[in-house]
């Protein structure tokens, strides 16, 4: 089986959905009590950094296979 490259935005999303999940699970069962204002922000900031660190993997994985065609290009001539 071939290994596949990591995908920061599915595995940021399902730590932050498992971690609110968690969240609100703690606050059902005890007495602790979430400020709710601060939920949403800190999932999408989240999500939002997932996606910032997907598109810089993605661009350095094509900046290398770049350098590695032009690499091989140079040694034909």
């Amino acid at each position: 089986m071939r290994r596949h490259d990591l995908d920061w935005i599915s595995l940021i999303a399902g730590i932050v959905f498992t971690g609110l999940a968690l969240l609100y699970l703690v606050v059902g069962v005890t007495d602790v009590n979430v400020d709710q204002r601060f939920v949403w922000p800190l999932v999408l900031v989240a999500l939002g950094a997932a996606g910032i660190a997907t598109a810089v993997s993605a661009n350095m994985r094509e900046e290398k296979r770049f350098a590695e065609v032009a690499s091989s290009d140079d040694g034909t001539d």
